[in-house]
């Protein structure tokens, strides 16, 4: 992939990778760097955790990653279902999904558009390779408030309950059924 002069490797993260020198900006991102640098690579041996990089091709060095884990849609009683289709025959409040856990990139590759190709990448391994596996139908996300517009852009649907909307991070689901 390359964009506006930086060309870079989308790939899974493994023992060697240069896991430093990532700028987030602010003090809140803090906590995104500290995974990637102390705990990813440990996370990836022990099958907790998939992280993927998006790696510069001249250096090396990560820009941007996503981390991925199993997860769940869960809704209240009474909250109604997560997706209205006719002849959907689930009786359950827990809708089975794949969890993005952690979503950086670098402050000086804020505009590049990787967020939201790290974003498609996990769709398109949800889709492609988790759910011909396993049931699972959904993509979520526990939205940093500031992250929402991003991820509706990118096609996510803010869980609409009252307490869902007052979390300091909302969780955010997308239907894999209707990404194409």
């Amino acid at each position: 992939m390359a964009n506006d002069g930086l060309s870079v490797e989308i790939r899974q993260i493994k023992s060697g990778d240069k896991l430093i020198g990532l700028s987030l900006g602010d003090d809140l991102y803090t906590p995104l760097k500290t995974f990637l640098q102390k705990h990813a690579l440990k996370y990836e041996a022990q099958s907790l955790a998939r992280t993927y990089g998006a790696f510069a091709s001249d250096t090396k060095k990560i820009v941007g990653y996503i981390t991925l884990v199993c997860g769940e849609v869960v809704t209240g009683d009474g909250d109604g279902r997560l997706v209205q289709e006719p002849g959907l025959q689930y009786h359950y409040n827990h809708y089975p999904a794949v969890k993005i856990a952690r979503l950086a990139v670098d402050k000086r590759n804020s505009r590049l558009r990787l967020g939201t190709n790290l974003v498609n990448l996990a769709l398109g391994q949800a889709k492609n390779v988790i759910c011909p596996a396993v049931g699972c139908r959904f993509v979520m996300v526990d939205s940093k408030a500031q992250s929402v517009v991003f991820y509706e852009k990118c096609g996510f649907t803010m869980l609409d309950t009252v307490s869902n909307r007052e979390r300091a991070a909302p969780v955010m689901w997308i239907d894999l059924n209707r990404v194409t």
